[in-house]
């Protein structure tokens, strides 16, 4: 048997009856007459800004399906993240453009109230889930080792930069002695650089042969699915968790590929 329906006070759809609407989340008083204002969907509205929190939260470090080969556990997280972080962007515009569908059908006259109620509920649901995790991703801001080298060494490059425009002000022995200085420190930057670039050099081939493994096994469960072995609902499932892992690494593989273009240029 269907749950009964009332009228929300202020979206104006027919919703289960309980304490508050299923779809707007606001309030119901039937015994209140109330005009329904013109809104955006609410969760529009709870959508905090790219990577900022509401409020501070236990950082722990996000948990994946896959893991890089030949590449360091917390360079792996920190890369992935801010891969996934791209994917979770587009997933909460694909899930407000669903639930924006879902609530003009919900105001067609021939429109199944219940079904399209239930589905707004999951898609809530889905979205509250999904910004959970943008939060917890956005939460891992550890640069990599290149970027910390590239930083520290335009900084020291600012330094001696300026220390040279100030040359004609100071002490000719206190110049040499900074300029000494700066320059030792470039040098043994430079070096290191070159020792991060070998690394991440290796950890694209670790890159390459993750990407490989997760080709194979989306090979895999095709096979499984068209001779039995698994149902519809099973490969489907598997299938897209591995397509989506798969764009995951392949942004993360963009992302060091970018990186190493400006460390090489160094």
């Amino acid at each position: 048997m269907s749950e009964p329906l009332v009228k929300c006070p202020f979206c104006g759809l027919e919703v289960p009856e309980g304490r508050f609407c299923k779809i707007c989340g606001k309030p119901l008083n039937t015994e209140i007459s109330v005009s329904p204002p013109e809104v955006e969907p609410q969760f529009e509205e709870d959508m905090e800004p790219y990577g900022v929190p509401s409020e501070p939260e236990k950082i722990v470090m996000p948990h994946f399906d896959v893991s890089i080969e030949d590449m360091e556990h917390e360079a792996g997280i920190v890369l992935l993240s801010r891969s996934e972080l791209e994917v979770v962007e587009l997933e909460l515009d694909s899930i407000i453009e669903r639930t924006k569908a879902t609530r003009q059908a919900l105001q067609l006259q021939q429109a199944d109230k219940h079904i399209l109620t239930v589905r707004a509920e999951e898609l809530r649901d889905e979205f509250e889930k999904t910004k959970s995790r943008r939060r917890e991703l956005a939460a891992v801001s550890t640069p990599l080792v290149l970027e910390k080298l590239l930083d520290a060494l335009n900084n020291d490059e600012e330094r001696l930069a300026k220390l040279e425009a100030i040359s004609g002000t100071v002490d000719k022995e206190v110049y040499k002695e900074q300029r000494t200085e700066i320059l030792h420190s470039i040098k043994e930057l430079r070096e290191n650089l070159k020792r991060a670039i070998k690394t991440a050099k290796n950890w694209m081939k670790g890159i390459k042969k993750t990407l490989k493994k997760l080709d194979k096994e989306v090979s895999r469960i095709e096979a499984k699915f068209k001779i039995g072995d698994i149902p519809r609902n099973s490969y489907d499932s598997s299938k897209a968790r591995l397509e989506r892992s798969i764009r995951i690494v392949e942004g993360g593989q963009e992302q060091l590929i970018s990186l190493l273009r400006i460390a090489e240029k160094r």
